[in-house]
């Protein structure tokens, strides 16, 4: 996992994701990339457009041209963190396709939640998580700990999304100290492939050489994603790893209950991928 992108919602100040990033790529051996992004306004034909859009427009510049400039602030902050390769990146354009794209040149996103993150809803954190195309690790605004892989809990309940993000998540897995594998119930999987020997996450795991702990998460559906902050918090996790999990209607991304009470209410970071 060499290549880190943090999304700065602010080049007035380094949020807490972005230092959560730089300690993380410092642990990885790897890249940090900060990226803002200034979205665009719905253009007007000029002959209409009010002096008010036409100054709003001067002030986006403006913005886009202030941003460009803390490149070497970024880049003096970086190297406290004993970064070797670090670049600011700023783009025009709209979040998501932005997003979907530094996505193609990265290996994780790191994302911020909480009242002042720029995400106004769950559902628009979801959006992201559902649509960059890459794994995503969601710090909570109030996180103030350093980055650390030491001890990684990991949400497991056989589905596709938990095995996609379990694989992400391997040389995060391999470098830990203690990994706990926190068994849910099993979610169901239509298949009419039938594996022999059957394919398991104690093997696969073991495969990798990862060595962990298990424990079981009893709860009903209501109340998993809250059984399981309370497991990784009893087990002293400093990363959760967990699947993300989704599905569109009328066109508007809806998180799961577990996901969602999870980056509502979680107190560590949150590694995730749909």
């Amino acid at each position: 996992m060499q290549d880190v992108v943090a999304f700065a919602n602010t080049y007035a100040r380094w949020s807490t994701s972005l230092r959560y990033a730089a300690q993380f790529a410092r642990l990885q051996d790897g890249s940090l990339t900060g990226l803002y992004v200034a979205e665009p306004f719905e253009p007007l034909p000029a002959a209409t457009m009010p002096p008010v859009v036409s100054e709003t427009y001067s002030i986006s510049a403006d913005i886009v041209r202030e941003a460009r400039a803390v490149e070497g602030s970024f880049r003096e902050w970086a190297q406290g963190f004993g970064l070797k390769r670090y670049q600011w990146l700023v783009a025009e354009g709209y979040l998501l396709p932005v997003l979907a794209s530094v996505g193609n040149w990265h290996d994780v996103l790191v994302l911020e939640s909480g009242k002042a993150s720029p995400w106004d809803s769950v559902g628009v954190l979801g959006q992201v998580l559902l649509t960059c195309g890459l794994p995503c690790i969601v710090v909570p605004q109030t996180h103030a700990r350093d980055a650390s892989c030491d001890r990684v809990a990991v949400a497991w309940n056989g589905s596709a999304e938990a095995l996609r993000t379990v694989h992400a998540a391997l040389p995060i897995l391999r470098r830990a100290k203690e990994v706990v594998l926190i068994r849910g119930n099993p979610r169901p999987v239509m298949s009419s492939i039938e594996w022999k020997p059957p394919l398991t996450i104690e093997s696969y795991l073991h495969w990798h050489e990862v060595r962990f702990s298990e424990k079981t998460l009893h709860a009903e559906s209501g109340e998993a994603g809250a059984a399981l902050l309370e497991t990784a918090r009893a087990a002293n996790a400093e990363l959760l790893v967990m699947g993300a999990y989704g599905r569109t209607r009328f066109s508007e991304w809806v998180l799961g209950g577990a996901t969602r009470h999870v980056l509502e209410h979680a107190h560590l970071p949150v590694f995730l991928r749909h």
